[in-house]
């Protein structure tokens, strides 16, 4: 697909083309299909888990590129102490011993929140383009079986805001992403 050049592994770009493709074939058949409301809904609901995934695929590859790492603070060894031992400001709780290991995020322990925040961090991408992505990671969120739909909608609308997202990261994250990371290693 054009536009995914800056995307190196090959395996990648076809993976994430591929997706997109899916996504827009899925979008187009959903505003056909206005007579089935759940249909509608539905589809959309898989549309913004598409384009969230896409989006998290394209910004971990730039943070794999770049060779960055994200902190990570890990406690082993953690022990119990008596119970006479207490803190004065959590009464009631237990007080521990542990190791604080000091290391760095293993990649699958990498959400889209850690990595849009870190990206943030490092001005790899902008605070507004770190929000939009939460938001629309956070209407992802709710998407879970369990939880009530009620007062979750997902439409076009919403679809359409994270198609534009999508967008924005495909047409400036390699450029921006690419240069700013280059300049921060220069420095």
């Amino acid at each position: 697909m054009d536009g995914l050049d800056f995307i190196t592994d090959a395996s990648l770009r076809k993976t994430v083309g591929d997706s997109i493709e899916y996504t827009y074939l899925l979008f187009e058949e959903s505003k056909r299909r206005t007579d089935n409301k759940l249909y509608q809904e539905e589809t959309c609901r898989v549309i913004v888990l598409y384009v969230v995934s896409i989006i998290e695929a394209i910004l971990l590859f730039f943070y794999k590129k770049g060779g960055y790492q994200i902190p990570h603070i890990d406690y082993k060894y953690v022990e119990i102490l008596p119970e006479k031992y207490t803190h004065m400001e959590a009464s009631g709780d237990r007080v521990v011993v542990a190791i604080q290991k000091r290391g760095n995020k293993e990649e699958f322990q990498i959400g889209l929140k850690s990595l849009a925040d870190f990206l943030e961090s490092q001005k790899l991408i902008s605070k507004r383009a770190a929000s939009e992505i939460l938001a629309i990671n956070n209407l992802r969120n709710t998407f879970h079986l369990s939880k009530p739909r009620g007062k979750i909608a997902c439409g076009v609308r919403q679809v359409e805001r994270a198609l534009k997202l999508l967008v924005y990261i495909i047409e400036r994250s390699p450029k921006g992403l690419l240069k700013k990371a280059t300049k921060l290693r220069n420095s």
